[in-house]
């Protein structure tokens, strides 16, 4: 049996009726044939919801995240936009920010180890 026909079979199933295995592999074919597939990145990092979420990620306050937020960048010399942390900085939608965790990790350690 083909895998396109397993999919024919499984979309006209009942959800209900479905065994896991059956519901994994028609999700894992949705996902993959979605139009935001392209978008998505190939290996998830990990995801901070918030200032406190990153901030208990990396071990320190939430002060300190404010304060790196404040920092000035070597580009630009701006702070607009989460100053050290701005490349870090997946959504920010009303005062919700989503970090990605990874990536603020090495802004902060790049940006203390320029301070000493």
């Amino acid at each position: 049996m083909s895998t396109t026909k397993s999919i024919e079979g499984l979309l006209e199933k009942p959800v209900y009726m479905m065994t896991g295995e059956e519901y994994l592999e028609l999700t894992h074919y949705a996902l993959a044939n979605s139009p935001n597939a392209a978008n998505r990145p190939t290996q998830a990092g990990q995801k901070a919801l918030g200032v406190h979420a990153l901030a208990v990620e990396l071990g320190c306050s939430e002060s300190t995240i404010y304060a790196l937020m404040r920092a000035p960048r070597e580009e630009d010399g701006s702070n607009v936009g989460g100053g050290v942390l701005r490349e870090a900085i997946v959504s920010r939608i009303g005062r919700r920010i989503v970090f990605d965790v990874d990536k603020a990790r090495k802004l902060a350690d790049g940006y203390q180890s320029t301070k000493k």
